[in-house]
């Protein structure tokens, strides 16, 4: 009897032996998934940066400060920044020639055609003639035109100049915290303005 009770007590002792293993080996493979999707939603919320409207440009102080505080009206927050870019004056039309000579001598069709406003640049690399400034590229154009019919070669090059604007940005807001259609009952310009992300801070040069 004694010898029944014994090996029913190993008996139990080896299937809870078994039992321990199975489900020690088993924990793993149930945490896994969770770890790797909470590991993915931490990834997936660190790519995410967070939204920063801008507005601008702005040339005219006046009309800046006014913005300013309509968008404070709008319960926002806007902090400036001034960048320096390329703002466009015009279009020019010249013409490169080979050597003194040459420029002299388109220079004189040029006039003699009726296109007054031509001149020779003196001292120039390239021998150059001036053959008009103009507003819009259409002008430019056009005359580039008037120039070829002379059997000459024009050239129709952009003007432009460094401006220094201000732009005003929302860290934090999206473009719809912006109510355009406020500015606009106000009287803000919005063809000239953009309202867009805002542009990367460049880091400053290292000394």
């Amino acid at each position: 009897m004694a010898r029944i009770v014994v090996l029913v007590l190993v008996a139990m002792n080896l299937l809870y032996w078994s039992w321990s293993a199975w489900i020690k080996d088993e924990e793993p493979h149930l945490l896994a998934p969770v770890a790797a999707n909470a590991g993915a939603a931490t990834a997936q919320s660190a790519a995410a940066p967070a939204p920063c409207t801008t507005i601008g440009p702005f040339e005219d102080e006046v009309r800046s400060m006014e913005v300013e505080q309509l968008l404070r009206d709008m319960q926002l927050t806007p902090s400036r920044r001034s960048i320096t870019q390329n703002v466009r004056e015009g279009w020019w039309v010249y013409l490169d020639n080979a050597d003194a000579p040459a420029q002299s001598r388109a220079l004189r069709a040029i006039l003699a055609a009726g296109l007054r406003d031509a001149f020779a640049l003196p001292d120039d690399p390239t021998f150059k003639v001036s053959v008009g400034i103009f507003k819009e590229e259409a002008g430019a154009r056009s005359r580039a035109e008037a120039v070829r019919a002379l059997g000459l070669t024009p050239v129709v090059s952009e003007r432009t100049r460094p401006q220094t604007l201000l732009w005003f940005e929302m860290p934090g807001k999206d473009a719809s915290a912006v109510d355009t259609a406020r500015l606009t009952s106000e009287g803000i310009d919005m063809a000239a303005l953009q309202v867009r992300e805002c542009l990367p801070v460049e880091p400053e040069p290292a000394l």
